[in-house]
């Protein structure tokens, strides 16, 4: 999303709406859409959002066939023409026709028909959850059980599920299976066979290649195995995802593969719950942003992958890899928010990827480059089928349905954009708009406002239609919210294209608020740079917790505190709803004092410091003006204040007094007019610093008494030389020169 603070073509409207109401800001903001992040935030309607930042409409999309279901599983055609999808939750095979009518084909006593696939004679192949068989239904319906797994089981573990099936040119079925990980061969007389052990829980996706080897995607360490007909196993790629859910084998003989990270189990067993999704936790950055890499990934032999590939984190949503033919792996599209559930090559080699939980149908023409071609009401785009009239079969989940696709567009398509929240009352200029419309297509673009961050019946109706690209005066009300609509049209296969559109506004101005006020310890003070050390290394710890950039950062200011005698600074938090540039006056008030002095105005940044010496000592405030003067003229300038809480100005350093020297023991006294004592030293004959404590024992009053005991020194001349400090950082010092017999 752009935000600009000016707009070539609107500079003779904005003075017009100066000359309208001259209590608005001076300067237009322009909030422009031109990007998929920011169409995403909108509501489509048979409209498509390209990954180059421009809608056009989507392709159509016709309601073949409702199941009343809640999820459809699968599709398969056989010879005739007939659709077949397997279904949930309770074990339904419908069969379709070309003209929408369907019926109830096969009923099974369980709760999900997951996979079906049909052989050249039209026999068709339903595999069951969560019983896990496999069941054979002529053309005429008539159903046998055609492979139970389990009647030769040699495991203590029955294999419970069988996720997918898959046959070959010669007529042999392939089952994957869940629990144990295998993969079963079963020919044509029902004689079945392991044909690969994957060391895997679950084998969830099947399909051919081009050779005629099977490609299995797997549960719960996400890879992709390659099985030769003889049962040699290789793996293709190891993800770092935990499941390869999907897969396809495009005209070239690359494979795409649609890995997710929530294991299947848990999202299955006992709840029930509907297809794939994406985790709620799948992160809190901008959805549906595309990350794109490569993976130089070679297959071995032994199973494992060749080369060290750099693995993601794969947390949250979901990612189709490309394995090309050469067994280099490239990530060709990813989502963090949407999860890959189906995939299909359109004839012209786009890549379409059905997803959740949101029933986006993404199309994918280039490595990381997508268009949302369509956004279904359904929650799962679950399946993809070819059908020999060049249409694509779409099934959808949360509800069951079924939808027929073509490459003609919809006559006519909707995008609601996001609402704008201007952050205060705001006046209308133009809505611009840039695109393309080729002869028998219309765009027409309407706006409303309101007062409410959702729209609701106190929002304006809907204005216009604004039809100029170049830009139309917005009729609405001065509000605080605005949202636009485009509405799309053709009378031929040709669609229109919006690529970015534009509202400028003047908001009414608001003065800006000081916040807090900070005003640091005695010493701090707020340099430019952002390197350097205090200089001083045994501070008080009031003034030591201030030094540095975290103390600064966390106090929202310019500049980094560093320590320098005498000094002493403030800091501002000011803000300003309508991103006015701001300016601060400080002034200070001693105690009993009635007039405010001027400390420093004019000041651009929220900080600033001075050199506190030259103020006597004793109590003082500070008062903040700010102001948004940079940003309005003299007449529409607002400002307001903060006084800070009272602080201490402290530079006269502690006294030391009473010195006496009795018998060996030194005693004196520390005194403060204004600060605690908070350390005393002592050195003798030149000697290193010692630190020497009260007799009450904790140095934290203005006035501390202390005794020091020279029994160790040898006989002779001693100079004893005492140093004081208070919590303003003020050293007092004194000596003492005494004589051992």
């Amino acid at each position: 999303m752009k935000y600009h603070m000016g707009w070539g073509h609107v500079g003779l409207m904005m003075i017009g709406l100066l000359m309208i109401n001259t209590s608005q800001a001076s300067t237009p903001v322009i909030w422009e859409q031109s990007s998929q992040r920011d169409f995403q935030k909108g509501d489509p309607l048979h409209i498509s959002i390209a990954s180059q930042g421009y809608l056009t409409l989507s392709p159509s999309l016709v309601s073949l066939f409702e199941t009343n279901e809640p999820l459809v599983w699968c599709l398969a055609s056989d010879s005739k023409g007939h659709l077949y999808a397997g279904t949930g939750n309770d074990g339904k095979l419908y069969q379709i026709d070309a003209n929408g009518q369907g019926r109830i084909f096969f009923d099974v006593d369980e709760l999900e028909i997951h996979s079906v696939a049909i052989d050249a004679s039209d026999h068709i192949y339903v595999s069951t959850f969560p019983d896990g068989k496999v069941y054979k239904v002529t053309p005429e319906g008539q159903s046998s059980i055609f492979f139970d797994p389990n009647e030769n089981n040699t495991s203590d573990q029955p294999v419970r599920y069988i996720w997918a099936l898959t046959i070959d040119a010669s007529g042999n079925l392939y089952a994957g299976t869940g629990e144990q990980g295998r993969i079963y061969k079963i020919d044509k007389n029902g004689r079945a066979a392991i044909l690969a052990e994957t060391e895997e829980t679950h084998v969830v996706a099947l399909t051919m290649d081009l050779e005629g080897n099977l490609i299995a995607g797997t549960e719960p360490n996400g890879r992709v195995y390659r099985i030769t007909s003889a049962g040699t196993v290789s793996v293709l790629y190891d993800s770092p995802y935990q499941e390869v859910h999907t897969l396809l084998v495009d005209a070239d003989g690359s494979i795409y593969a649609g890995a997710l990270n929530e294991p299947r189990i848990r999202r299955q067993v006992g709840s029930q719950l509907p297809p794939t999704r994406a985790s709620p936790s799948a992160s809190n950055r901008p959805s549906n942003e595309l990350d794109v890499g490569v993976i130089e990934v070679t297959a071995s032999p032994n199973g494992r992958s060749s080369a060290t590939t750099v693995r993601s984190s794969g947390s949250g949503g979901g990612i189709v890899y490309r394995i090309r033919t050469d067994g280099v792996v490239e990530e060709w599209w990813r989502s963090r928010e949407d999860t890959g559930l189906a995939l299909a090559s359109r004839e012209d080699g786009v890549l379409l990827i059905g997803t959740g939980p949101s029933g986006k149908l993404y199309a994918v023409r280039e490595r990381g480059r997508s268009t949302i071609l369509a956004q279904l009401a359904e929650a799962q785009i679950t399946a993809f089928m070819h059908t020999s009239s060049g249409r694509i079969m779409v099934a959808a989940s949360n509800l069951g349905n079924i939808y027929s696709m073509s490459r003609q567009p919809v006559r006519e398509g909707t995008f609601e954009s996001e609402v704008k929240d201007t952050q205060s009352t705001s006046l209308w200029g133009r809505i611009r708009w840039d695109g393309t419309q080729p002869d028998g297509t219309t765009v027409q673009f309407y706006v409303r406002s309101g007062n409410t961050d959702s729209p609701d019946k106190t929002w304006s109706n809907w204005t216009g239609p604004y039809t100029d690209p170049d830009g139309e005066s917005i009729s609405c009300p001065a509000t605080r919210y605005i949202q636009w609509k485009a509405v799309l049209n053709t009378r031929n296969d040709l669609s229109p294209r919006v690529s970015s559109v534009s509202i400028a506004y003047l908001t009414r101005n608001v003065a800006p608020m000081v916040n807090s006020i900070t005003v640091y310890e005695p010493g701090v003070y707020l340099r430019d740079s952002s390197n350097g050390t205090n200089g001083q290394n045994d501070l008080p710890p009031k003034i030591a917790g201030q030094i540095g950039n975290r103390a600064n950062k966390r106090q929202g200011s310019s500049g980094t505190p560093a320590y320098k005698k005498g000094f002493r600074a403030v800091a501002i938090n000011a803000t300003d709803s309508n991103q006015d540039m701001l300016s601060y006056a400080i002034y200070f008030l001693g105690e009993g004092e009635t007039q405010w002095k001027l400390l420093k105005d004019d000041l651009h940044n929220p900080s600033y410091s001075w050199d506190s010496e030259t103020f006597p000592d004793g109590m003082y405030t500070v008062k903040v003006t700010v102001s948004d003067a940079p940003s309005n003229p003299p007449d529409q300038t607002l400002r307001s204040e903060m006084i800070s809480e009272p602080f201490l100005v402290d530079n006269t350093a502690p006294r030391i007094a009473d010195i006496k020297m009795n018998r060996l023991k030194l005693s004196f006294t520390v005194q403060d007019v204004a600060s605690p004592v908070f350390k005393v030293e002592y050195a003798i004959d030149g000697g290193d610093w010692l630190v020497v404590y009260p007799t009450d024992g904790v140095a934290d009053s203005r006035e501390e008494t202390f005794n020091l005991a020279l029994t160790h020194l040898n006989g002779g001349e001693h100079t004893i030389a005492i140093r004081a400090r208070d919590t303003s950082n003020n050293i007092g010092t004194g000596k003492q020169v005494v004589m051992v017999q």
